[in-house]
């Protein structure tokens, strides 16, 4: 039947389309009438409850697919289209779900924060669990934001209230895996481990292969920090098992540079050599690429190779040229220069100044105080003791901090 006929004395050939397509909701009057001309047997009191609730799940489906297995560009022209459905526009409960979903989606690399925006506008329509779900999101901008204490208590919020919730396991999972590497920002190195593990546990049981690689690196990391290197050695090597296995290649990179730091701390700089060396071949982003060059110059700084030390950073200088917003670099960089290359004091302690000014301000605790002390050293070597205390008072705050 051509669409004309069955419109004619019904509704226009448009609106028709519009109901095909699902880009509209006719009424009870006009869906008798075009039943009646297919001689079809359609019950008219249909119960719209259940349409909200297959659209709802269609739309966490999206979401869970693109956590679990990290598609989330391709899944996000999918959650999109869902603005312009009939049922989302005519359920509250369903526009409230894909908001939320969309805010989620909104903090993914790419994501748009407006989302995020307009959930905060429903705050207090939100039920429970998208209560816990809205914080998690808020938690995160509020740390881009660099308000860390607010972001602190949504956290402790959710660990608080996420075992009580109803929010089902596979975002649990990745709640956790979040709240883990906000914790490890914050410094709790513990609570880092225990809600990552809690994530890996389900990234296991369901072949999550990226995710367990990713919740290994945070465990990792957080064991490093606690300076028990055996463990943290044994989850990168665990790691690059599941690597080895699968073509998630672009993770050797950053395992082996984080491996290389660990035999680097053990003492074992010609292994850390080897492995940091390994971690530059691997890698292909610039950025990637100058953090090995760091590794691989403090190194050789550490082994006191001055030629290494210089190799390596006329490939740091070459590979800045090829990078914006590098600024980190320029003042490592620098500090290394003037060390080794112009072995001119002056202008190695205005390097160091300006580093440790520059990574006490982005909150680099780690570059702050290993300048802080170099530098500490280079003055009390001059004779220039009152300075030189100010900056060891500064290593001794640093490290009172992290305690």
């Amino acid at each position: 039947m051509k669409q004309t006929v069955l419109a004619r004395g019904i509704c226009s050939v448009s609106y028709l389309s519009k109901i095909e397509n699902n880009q509209t909701s006719p009424s009870e009057e006009v869906l008798e009438l075009i039943f009646e001309r297919l001689e079809l047997d359609v019950p008219l009191y249909f119960d719209f409850s259940y349409q909200v609730e297959k659209v709802k799940e269609e739309i966490r489906g999206i979401l869970k697919e693109a956590i679990l297995n990290r598609n989330d560009h391709e899944k996000r022209k999918d959650i999109v289209k869902y603005v312009n459905h009939p049922a989302v526009k005519q359920s509250k409960t369903l526009y409230i779900t894909l908001m939320v979903t969309l805010a989620r989606f909104g903090m993914m690399p790419g994501g748009e924060t407006r989302y995020v925006t307009e959930v905060g506008w429903l705050v207090d329509q939100l039920d429970k669990d998208d209560e816990l779900r809205y914080a998690l999101i808020k938690a995160l901008q509020t740390f881009q934001q660099n308000e860390k204490q607010t972001a602190f208590d949504l956290v402790e919020k959710l660990n608080e209230q996420l075992p009580s919730s109803g929010i089902p396991d596979w975002e649990v999972a990745d709640i956790r895996y979040i709240m883990g590497g906000l914790y490890y920002k914050f410094t709790d190195n513990i609570q880092a481990i225990e809600n990552v593990k809690f994530a890996l546990n389900y990234f296991q049981e369901n072949f999550c292969l990226e995710r367990i690689v990713e919740c290994h690196l945070i465990i990792g990391l957080s064991y490093k920090r606690r300076k028990r290197y055996s463990e943290s050695l044994s989850h990168y090597q665990k790691a690059i098992k599941v690597i080895s296995a699968t073509n998630l290649k672009n993770y050797y990179g950053m395992l082996y540079n984080n491996m290389g730091e660990i035999y680097s701390l053990l003492g074992d700089q010609d292994k850390a050599l080897q492995y940091f060396i390994e971690s530059f071949e691997y890698k292909i982003d610039v950025r990637s690429k100058l953090y090995s060059v760091l590794s691989l110059i403090e190194v050789n700084s550490t082994q006191k190779n001055t030629d290494g030390v210089l190799e390596w950073l006329d490939v740091g200088y070459d590979l800045m040229g090829k990078e914006s917003s590098i600024e980190e670099f320029q003042h490592h960089f620098d500090i290394y220069l003037n060390h080794f290359k112009e072995k001119n004091v002056n202008n190695l302690v205005i390097s160091l100044k300006k580093a440790v000014a520059y990574f006490e301000s982005h909150d680099e605790y780690m570059y702050t105080k290993k300048y802080a002390l170099w530098l500490a050293k280079v003055l009390r070597e001059n004779g220039k003791y009152k300075l030189s205390t100010e900056y060891y008072e500064k290593v001794i705050a640093i490290m009172s901090q992290s305690e």
